[in-house]
């Protein structure tokens, strides 16, 4: 395949910087202070069901202690519940709370709302190619790295 012309590749960073700045200033919509990696580890535990700190650090690639400090501070404002192992009762699993689960819902639909004001923006015959080409984007860019899960924001 030849390589796409520099007009694409602009668009396409031009585009995810928006969609970059959208995915930050959304989590402020939550309603609990947490930041943009804290807001990782609660998209994580909404993934996955339940991990322990060990899993949360190699999921999002930053060492232990790293992840640790995330994870107390989420615990802190109630976010995650720590709960003993079902497979090994010395290890601690981390599941969302009520509360996290609010705070993700609360995001999520913040992004919702931005994506669809960012939508009207367009022409209604804009949308159907827009969203196969995103659709098709989205598959290319899954295939570049298969056996790595996709970052969470």
């Amino acid at each position: 395949m030849e390589a796409p012309p520099d007009a694409v590749v602009d668009a396409l960073l031009t585009s995810a910087r928006a969609l970059v700045g959208m995915a930050i200033q959304t989590v402020a919509e939550g309603p609990m202070p947490v930041t943009v990696a804290q807001h990782r580890v609660l998209l994580l535990l909404d993934e996955s069901g339940g991990l322990s700190v060990t899993d949360v650090a190699t999921r999002l690639g930053v060492d232990q202690s790293n992840a640790s400090r995330h994870c107390t501070r989420l615990d802190e404002l109630g976010l995650v519940d720590r709960r003993e192992a079902p497979a090994d009762r010395r290890s601690v699993e981390l599941r969302l709370s009520p509360a996290g689960r609010r705070q993700v819902r609360a995001v999520r639909e913040a992004r919702r709302r931005w994506a669809r004001a960012v939508l009207t923006r367009l022409d209604s015959d804009e949308i159907g190619p827009l969203v196969a080409s995103l659709a098709t984007f989205a598959a290319a860019a899954d295939s570049v790295h298969p056996d790595s899960p996709a970052p969470l924001l």
